[in-house]
């Protein structure tokens, strides 16, 4: 018994050593496997389409959206034009990324519309690139909030969605969508 207590402390003291040591940096230069490195990432892309119910545009439809990135949480209003169209910009952050750590960004978009709300957009996005949501930028975008969420399985992580888009635009080349829906 006395053994085992000895080898478990043992194993328990190298750990800790171990630890340590990755810890200590040299002259600023990071020797630690939990380092912190600032980046800037991409929280959310742009996004911009139009809104429709029951076949009909909605104009003056307040559209949030919620994003949620490490211990930060940022909300943004807009409100569709005359034609229901809107637009929502790109939001960067500056963060301290590790190396082990594997970024996530958490996206809503609601719509809220004659006092009804609909959830158009549900994201937890995987990759801090820009259009990473989808590998590339949605063209033509259409948001029925009489239109279920659909589950699409993208390369930069899992979506839930009720709009549609004919294709992805990369670098001005227009490419349809190859990612799956479950």
């Amino acid at each position: 018994m006395e053994a085992v207590t000895s080898n478990y402390l043992k194993k328990i003291s190298f750990l800790i050593l171990i630890s340590i040591s990755l810890g200590k940096t040299v002259e600023g230069a990071s020797m630690s496997l939990f380092s912190k490195e600032k980046h800037e990432v991409v929280v959310s892309s742009p996004f911009e389409g139009v809104i429709s119910i029951n076949g009909s545009i909605a104009p003056n439809a307040k559209i949030e959206r919620v994003l949620k990135w490490g211990d930060e949480e940022d909300t943004e209003t807009v409100f569709t034009d005359d034609d229901g169209k809107f637009t929502l910009q790109v939001k960067r952050a500056e963060i301290e990324v590790n190396p082990l750590v594997q970024f996530t960004a958490h996206q809503k978009i609601f719509v809220y519309y004659q006092g009804e709300k609909y959830q158009i957009w549900v994201m937890g996005k995987l990759d801090k690139e820009l259009y990473a949501e989808l590998n590339g930028k949605p063209v033509n975008v259409q948001c029925g909030l009489n239109d279920s969420i659909r589950r699409i399985e993208s390369p930069g992580g899992l979506l839930g969605t009720s709009c549609t888009w004919d294709g992805l635009d990369y670098d001005q080349k227009v490419v349809s969508s190859y990612f799956k829906e479950t």
